[in-house]
């Protein structure tokens, strides 16, 4: 890969310095007068030229404040139910620090928010009870955007499952939660948390044919066979290998029927068509706009 000049380093570095000054009034941050540090004067007289006009700070400026109210928009619409839990103060004091902490590091948004899970996880602005909920809230609007864009392989038909390697679609997202987050969509502020049983919950995203995603709470037993076949099995080998105790046929045949009817289920290796775009084969959206998702509805 090509190495970046210097003066794209420098100009990288200028864009992910804190907005400062009249920048943030635009903003849902928090205000401050505070101005830009030396550092950010110091790359722009040494790249940009002054016009008639601006000066070259006043022009570096111009790109800061941009991609800054980008990438905060971005961010924003990528955690919704994360952003009504915690409240506007919170949660934009949240996105200032992790941008600051982690600052872009792909071409597109669709990456912003990997790591922000676990920065919920250590941030010194939540509690514990929120450091807990907040992360397991933001891992599952995380994962309905990698569901969105996950390649789609061939569904296997009745007998495919004996001769052909079954694997777990990759838009099929299996999270073991450490609390419930999965109930806070329908809940109008984080009051409920204090109340609910903090236990673990298994849960279960993909994308439906429709495109929009869907999620569902399965045990943990559904969950650790699912989770064993995301690599590829042979059916009439795994089911000969399978440690005791292991679940019953019927139940067995339960969750089979419900994840072939969910589009769960592939065959290994066999590309297939892109459930609401058949015409053309599904190819990952790389280059996606972090919005180019649907939110499961109540």
């Amino acid at each position: 890969m090509k190495q970046c000049e210097p003066w794209q380093k420098d100009f990288f570095q200028a864009l992910t310095l804190p907005l400062r000054g009249s920048s943030r009034k635009a903003t849902e941050l928090h205000p401050s007068d505070e101005g830009h540090s030396v550092e950010f004067f110091s790359i722009a007289e040494k790249w940009i030229k002054p016009n008639q006009v601006l000066s070259a700070a006043e022009r570096l400026e111009l790109y800061h404040r941009q991609y800054w109210y980008r990438i905060l928009d971005s961010l924003a619409e990528d955690f919704p139910v994360l952003r009504k839990m915690s409240g506007d103060q919170v949660f934009w004091d949240l996105i200032e620090q992790y941008l600051l902490t982690r600052p872009s590091q792909s071409f597109t948004l669709r990456h912003l928010g990997e790591g922000f899970a676990v920065f919920l996880s250590k941030s010194e602005i939540l509690n514990n009870q929120q450091r807990r909920w907040f992360e397991a809230i933001a891992r599952i609007e995380y994962a309905y955007m990698e569901s969105f864009e996950a390649l789609q392989s061939a569904l296997p038909q009745a007998a495919d499952l004996e001769n052909k390697m079954i694997g777990i679609q990759r838009h099929v997202r299996l999270l073991h939660l450490p609390v419930p987050a999965d109930l806070c969509v329908d809940w109008e502020d984080f009051a409920p948390a204090y109340h609910c049983p903090h236990e673990s919950v298994s849960v279960a995203i993909w994308r439906r044919p429709s495109g929009s995603s869907g999620i569902v709470r399965i045990p943990n037993e559904e969950a650790c066979f699912l989770s064993a076949l995301a690599g590829g099995v042979f059916l009439t080998e795994f089911f000969t290998q399978l440690p005791e105790p292991h679940p019953e046929a019927a139940q067995v045949s339960s969750w089979f029927a419900d994840w072939q009817a969910r589009g769960w289920l592939c065959i290994k290796g066999e590309q297939g068509l892109n459930a609401f775009d058949i015409d053309e084969p599904w190819q990952e959206k790389q280059a996606m706009s972090s919005q180019a998702m649907s939110f499961p509805q109540p």
